[in-house]
């Protein structure tokens, strides 16, 4: 099958950035502007994909699908109450290691059905990263407004230097811009931008129910902030010319 397809790799330096709330969160709002979007989730272990979207673990994972145990129509998960989003949830086995050629390969093929497709990356040293970015037409860069994180996402986009023409992109998750102007934990906005390296794609602001809401499979109403930044985000992934609002 014709690739056709958008594969963007989600990814951050360390845990606890709040990935997964986001990969989940933009794919709702790709979905919602009429945009057939597949998430798969890598990371091996129980996951969350399953909690947040209000699905069942079912037979086949990921790890199924690449090694040929389950068919793509058995491993892929309609997303109840979500027309046109869809998601493979990770692989139950800890210790699961990706070949990376097998990886790109089945998205690949699977972006034939698909407008989007997000891989949710775990961070750190694994298989994963090597087999997402070898898959990936485009990374997100996920950092929260600390140094530490910050020179992390640099580390990140480095090493996604090593594919030519792979497009970047940052998004600044859990900021409280009031607490940001109060302790300057670094100069400015654009210290950010320059420190990853990556064009700004958009600005999430702090909310503490975004993560309970999400991990409970609850429906983030219209007016939340977050869901509002991730609906911003997923225009401008899009194409569309969205003001950051901050």
């Amino acid at each position: 099958m014709e690739k056709k397809g958008t594969i963007i790799m989600t990814v951050s330096g360390k845990g606890g950035t709040g990935k997964s709330c986001l990969t989940a969160t933009i794919g709702r709002e790709l979905a919602r502007f009429g945009q057939r979007t597949l998430l798969v989730e890598m990371e091996p272990g129980p996951g969350a994909f399953d909690l947040m979207l209000n699905l069942g673990r079912g037979i086949c994972g990921l790890s199924d699908l690449l090694s040929g145990g389950c068919e793509a129509k058995d491993c892929i998960l309609p997303v109840p109450e979500e027309p046109g989003l869809w998601a493979i949830l990770s692989p139950q086995e800890q210790g699961f290691v990706y070949e990376s050629d097998v990886f790109a390969n089945q998205m690949h093929q699977l972006a034939g059905s698909f407008d989007f497709i997000l891989i949710e990356t775990p961070s750190g040293e694994g298989s994963w990263f090597e087999a997402a970015l070898l898959a990936a037409d485009r990374a997100i860069i996920l950092v929260t407004p600390d140094l530490p994180c910050l020179r992390q996402g640099r580390s990140v986009s480095d090493r996604l230097d090593e594919k030519e023409g792979l497009g970047q992109n940052l998004v600044i998750n859990r900021l409280d811009v009031k607490e940001f102007c109060r302790r300057r934990p670094f100069p400015h906005l654009d210290f950010a931008i320059d420190t990853v390296g990556a064009q700004l794609l958009g600005i999430v602001p702090e909310d503490r129910e975004f993560a309970y809401r999400l991990s409970a499979g609850a429906v983030l109403p219209h007016q939340n902030g977050a869901r509002a930044a991730c609906g911003s985000i997923a225009r401008r992934i899009l194409g569309q010319s969205v003001e950051l609002g901050v």
